[in-house]
């Protein structure tokens, strides 16, 4: 007999975190609909969530709207949800160990990507922003997408009997097939892109899934889909942490290299609005100012070793 897995409980969690912070779109009620039908134990984990949190209905109709009417906190619903998901067993944690003898580990690159080597040896590059949460058990190798953007290299598993290695979003799953890909979350959908092998889509829904090939990308929502254009298989920019531009305002160039700045940059409002063109790296900050300089009407201007400006000459 088929039981709650901890996927299924995070995912409703996940699902009661967005509805809670009034983030939810017409696509995201149209996919929560979808993943409650797709199979009787996500219907169960809502419910029994929904019971749990004393403030919703564990009726389907109309729960979304009740849900949208609430004005907690993102944080402060997301630790009611783990103190909920505890009580459905012997406390989250201990109850992970029993049943998978794994606890899943969590990452957050926050003002910069961040470089994640996991137990297997994949290779996870999380783009500023980003959140995931990685649990390996006997059957799969689970990264689940929950804010922003990420990047994998996947190693080959060693493990007996072999486990594939899967990429969950609210939306849907990807199995990767020895493979480097990209995948980005939405409110509205997820966004895959594929550099080399192939993924296979699978929405929530149970609709029909389809495999994406290297140059290839896809969208994740009510269905799995294959967008037209072609990609080129190289490698994103962001994951080696330069940032190309054409015809880009100053100012959000210099906001993407400030958190990779020793103290604090600046842009003049003037000299934010200036267009600029080119390829900098955020690993090298100073260069980038310099060759910023050498191509634009701006100076830079510095007040002490942790206040940068630059601004018109």
């Amino acid at each position: 007999m088929a039981t709650l897995t901890p996927a299924i409980l995070q995912q409703a969690a996940e699902w009661h975190v967005l509805f809670s912070a009034g983030e939810a779109s017409d696509g995201d009620r149209a996919a929560w609909q979808q993943w409650r039908a797709a199979n009787p134990l996500h219907e169960q984990a809502w419910q029994q969530l929904a019971a749990l949190t004393h403030r919703l209905q564990p009726l389907p109709s109309g729960i979304g709207q009740q849900l949208l009417q609430q004005q907690q906190g993102r944080r402060r619903t997301l630790r009611q949800c783990v103190l909920l998901l505890g009580c459905l067993g012997a406390g989250w944690q201990g109850w992970l160990r029993l049943q998978h003898g794994a606890v899943p580990q969590s990452f957050h690159a926050d003002a910069r990507r961040q470089h994640v080597t996991l137990a297997d040896g994949s290779q996870l590059v999380l783009r500023a922003g980003a959140r995931v949460q990685v649990s390996y058990d006997r059957q799969r190798r689970l990264i689940r997408l929950l804010a922003g953007e990420v990047a994998i290299a996947t190693a080959s598993d060693h493990h007996t009997p072999y486990r594939p290695l899967q990429v969950e979003t609210r939306h849907g799953h990807i199995t990767a097939l020895g493979t480097r890909f990209t995948v980005a979350l939405t409110s509205g959908h997820t966004a895959v892109a594929v550099q080399a092998h192939a993924v296979h889509l699978q929405p929530w829904s149970g609709g029909v899934g389809l495999i994406l090939q290297a140059g290839e990308h896809g969208e994740l929502g009510a269905e799995a889909g294959r967008l037209p254009q072609l990609l080129d298989a190289a490698t994103p920019d962001w994951v080696s942490g330069r940032i190309v531009v054409v015809n880009a305002r100053l100012g959000d160039v210099v906001k993407r290299l400030a958190p990779h700045y020793p103290g604090a940059l600046l842009c003049d409002p003037q000299a934010a609005a200036l267009p600029v063109s080119g390829a900098f790296s955020e690993d090298n900050p100073q260069a980038s100012l310099q060759a910023i300089v050498a191509t634009l009407p701006v100076k830079i201007v510095r007040r002490g070793p942790l206040w940068t400006l630059l601004t018109l000459r």
